[in-house]
């Protein structure tokens, strides 16, 4: 049996940055991870809050120095042809106001590495077989079936889409959000701007807003493109993953230029009903932090902002509770953490049902409301100065019932 004070299910960002914080701190830390790092995983754009997340943690010199894509905002691009951008550095006074397009293979590697310099304990190719709530006890098995008892002070699940603990204490529930799949590859090269905006996001609507499409530019001249539509909406064309994405980008104007000369450089991947949710995010010795958790939509790139932001909150509650403060972690974590995803999930609804959409393409030249979405689309989905933030559904609503007057 070896003790420690943290034990974490995954290596991927989320559990990455929670070692890193209490390794500083003195604390003994062991992460399992089940896969081989690097490894391909999509959710390669980063939003600004990315950044401050990791400068409180001390992890951010390795990812400035690994030289990334810039990025300095969004572009979307309407069915029409109209494009809107949005720039990072336009938001409410925050301190980051751009961050990076990633690999996310290299991206995961940086972090995990740079949390095993700090001092954690890292065992890849392991998986977490059994889990003892009551003891605290967690079973592992390697990649050569040796068994391996660890009893924790804590219990971290950054385990992602593998979702451990979730699983195993059923902890499931179905998500509020509709199912949908996304499609996706990379490419060689793209037809790219030759502006400042050379970096930037691309989100594309298809159509009468039935899908859209994804453009991430990475600095070695290679793209991450991808389409998200309903998992109904996919079925009707009754085709294969590959000749899905194709038809989509032959059918899209602005896609079918950007990609006329491009060549795929790996094989179509599709991930279907990836939205997620749980029925509580805290146990007495455990937290559930990242895509574990909740996962919302690939549509503003929330899932690494919502995996740093938690296993960072998850790692600075922990160290409270081990220095003698009694912590809520029902208030302090998981309430908390809610009202951020839900600031994303508002968006979210409504970017599918057109409303989002109606206040990005309009012409609406409100400089507050303007830099409040910028602020909300760069992460800070926590900063109460931003009137999105206290009442983001609302805020939506109403702001799109004064444009359509």
């Amino acid at each position: 049996m070896i003790e420690c004070d943290l034990f974490i299910i995954g290596g991927g960002p989320s559990g990455a940055i929670a070692a890193a914080t209490l390794t500083q701190r003195g604390y003994s830390v062991v992460v399992a991870e089940k896969l081989e790092f690097p490894r391909f995983v999509i959710g390669e754009s980063l939003l600004p809050a990315c950044n401050q997340f990791l400068e409180d943690a001390n992890m951010l010199d390795p990812i400035d120095s690994a030289g990334f894509e810039f990025k300095g905002g969004v572009i979307f691009t309407h069915p029409d042809g109209r494009e809107v951008p949005i720039h990072f550095c336009n938001n409410l006074g925050q301190k980051w106001g751009s961050s990076y397009q990633v690999k996310r293979e290299q991206f995961d590697q940086l972090l995990i590495e740079d949390a095993r310099n700090k001092g954690a304990t890292v065992h890849f190719k392991t998986e977490v077989i059994e889990y003892d709530e009551i003891e605290n006890i967690i079973t592992t098995k390697d990649e050569n079936a040796n068994i391996q008892k660890y009893r924790a002070r804590k219990v971290l699940d950054a385990s992602g889409y593998g979702r451990v603990l979730p699983k195993m204490l059923n902890l499931e529930e179905p998500s509020t959000l509709q199912m949908r799949r996304a499609v996706f590859c990379r490419v060689d090269s793209d037809k790219r701007p030759e502006d400042e905006t050379s970096g930037y996001i691309f989100v594309m609507v298809h159509g009468q807003n039935e899908a859209w499409l994804w453009n991430i530019p990475f600095s070695d001249g290679t793209t991450s493109y991808g389409v998200v539509c309903s998992e109904e909406y996919y079925r009707s064309f009754n085709l294969e993953p590959e000749a899905f994405l194709d038809h989509i980008v032959a059918n899209h104007e602005k896609a079918g230029i950007r990609y006329a000369s491009s060549k795929r450089i790996n094989e179509v991947g599709t991930i279907g009903g990836f939205s997620a949710a749980v029925k509580s995010m805290v146990g007495k010795n455990w937290l559930l932090s990242g895509n574990a958790s909740e996962f919302l939509d690939p549509v503003f790139s929330s899932g690494v902002t919502l995996a740093l932001a938690s296993g960072q909150r998850a790692a600075e509650l922990i160290m409270d509770e081990f220095e003698g403060r009694e912590v809520d972690y029902k208030v302090e974590y998981e309430e908390y953490m809610m009202r951020g995803i839900n600031v994303f999930r508002a968006f979210v609804q409504s970017w599918y049902d057109g409303k989002l959409q109606e206040i990005i393409f309009s012409k609406d030249e409100n400089e507050k409301i303007k830099q409040s979405i910028v602020s909300i689309l760069s992460g800070y989905v926590w900063d109460e100065r931003n009137l999105f933030v206290k009442n983001p559904q609302g805020s939506i609503d109403l702001l799109v019932e004064q444009l359509r007057r």
